[in-house]
């Protein structure tokens, strides 16, 4: 009886059952996943293979470093840092860096873009990141703005896709 007790006692010290539970994840469930069977389906496109194993045009990182220095500089000039609308403001950025390296033409090429932004005070900050790539055709890109109030660091990963 005496050994239960302990048990229960140490279970309950645990996991405080008073506390209601927060889901806070962004997880889906076979449960709540939607059935793909009730979405519009995309028609299937018949594609031979190319046996191309290199690119026609080779990822340039110093082209894209234009194009990221030009996307910072032109949408952080104005910009104050504010911590609610940094999440959004990196999605967008993100997604403009990576329309603009899609533009220039690197066919076959799968592009990668992290955007990282923060508020200018006195720290230091440390952008890494690792990748297993080839090479001979892949390639990365980095570019940085920063003005009074935030600073913004975006890399843009050209991995070949064979």
């Amino acid at each position: 009886m005496a050994l239960e007790s302990d048990q229960l006692a140490r279970r309950s010290s645990l996991f405080e059952m008073s506390r209601p539970e927060i889901a806070a994840t962004s997880e889906i469930f076979a449960s709540t996943a939607p059935d793909p069977e009730d979405g519009p389906k995309r028609p299937v496109t018949p594609v031979e293979n190319t046996y191309r194993m290199e690119p026609y045009k080779k990822f340039s990182a110093s082209e894209v470093t234009k194009v990221i220095e030009e996307v910072l500089e032109g949408q952080l000039e104005e910009e104050v840092y504010d911590p609610r609308a940094t999440k959004q403001m990196s999605k967008t950025l993100s997604t403009i860096i990576t329309n603009r390296v899609k533009a220039l033409n690197y066919d076959r090429y799968k592009i990668v873009t992290l955007v990282t932004l923060g508020q200018v005070a006195d720290q230091g900050v440390q952008v890494a990141s690792r990748c297993l790539f080839d090479p001979q055709w892949d390639n990365w890109s980095s570019g940085s703005y920063q003005n009074a109030s935030l600073f913004g660091v975006a890399t843009v990963y050209g991995c070949y896709f064979e």
